[in-house]
């Protein structure tokens, strides 16, 4: 199924029906996750040498304001890659900057980016911006400028060195049943009436939470709340490759 952002289609599912029941929260109490998206030059959360995983998602969107990112609409399959990238700590991030480098060999522009985007990894310094001006390198090297298939999104997460492991269903809750540690999947979802795609993974303390690119719900969710519920328990959401990526 193709993953464009503009894709109509019914949106059915009552909230309310999602979430009438409550469920257990497995966040500690100590998360918490920006409301707003981050300025763009402002250094993005760190713990230790890398990310703050979570944090830092919690404040980055796949819509911008800079005058050189043009696929704003198209960038929920991209989004999704970095995050998975991000998540899977510095080395996997390091290893997708490279896959994207090989496949925008010889294209100045697009390779100045990712150089820019290295050092700041290097340095400690990464920011919101540099996340945004990437996706437009990553959109050109995947040919995502329209949407993502399937297989392409599955071709970028596993640009960052993740392995498919078969799970043997698409539905959502069951994905998150077989997560384990360091885990990561892919989500189809439903937003604004619009195909959109989402990213499930598990932390090494056994919590899961879903990242949205989109500013419905905010962009991190963790397991238990409504924003959550909404995503995971709508029939909708599946991942049709039905693969979990360690």
């Amino acid at each position: 199924m193709l993953r464009l952002r503009a894709l109509l289609l019914c949106l059915s599912v009552a909230a309310a029906g999602c979430a009438s029941e409550a469920a257990p929260n497995d966040v500690a109490k100590e998360d918490e996750f920006k409301a707003g998206d981050f300025a763009e030059g402002e250094v993005l959360p760190y713990a230790g040498d890398w990310l703050d995983a979570p944090k830092a998602l919690g404040g980055i969107g796949q819509f911008d304001r800079l005058r050189g990112t043009v696929h704003d609409d198209a960038k929920c399959s991209t989004m999704v890659a970095i995050a998975a990238a991000i998540i899977g700590g510095r080395e996997r991030f390091t290893m997708f900057l490279d896959a994207v480098a090989r496949l925008r060999a010889g294209r100045t522009e697009d390779l100045a980016m990712i150089d820019d985007v290295r050092v700041a990894s290097a340095e400690r310094r990464l920011t919101a911006r540099h996340i945004h001006v990437l996706t437009e390198a990553v959109v050109r090297a995947y040919g995502v400028a329209n949407g993502a298939y399937d297989g392409q999104i599955s071709r970028m997460v596993r640009a960052s060195g993740y392995v498919p492991v078969q799970v043997g269903s698409k539905v959502a809750t069951v994905l998150v049943d077989h997560l384990e540690p360091h885990e990561v999947v892919p989500l189809a979802t439903v937003a604004d009436g619009e195909a959109h795609i989402t990213l499930l993974w598990m932390d090494g303390r056994g919590t899961v939470r879903l990242y949205d690119s989109d500013d419905i719900h905010g962009h991190v969710m963790p397991r238990g709340s409504l924003a959550y519920r909404v995503r995971v328990e709508d029939p909708r959401s599946v991942w049709d490759l039905a693969q979990k990526y360690r």
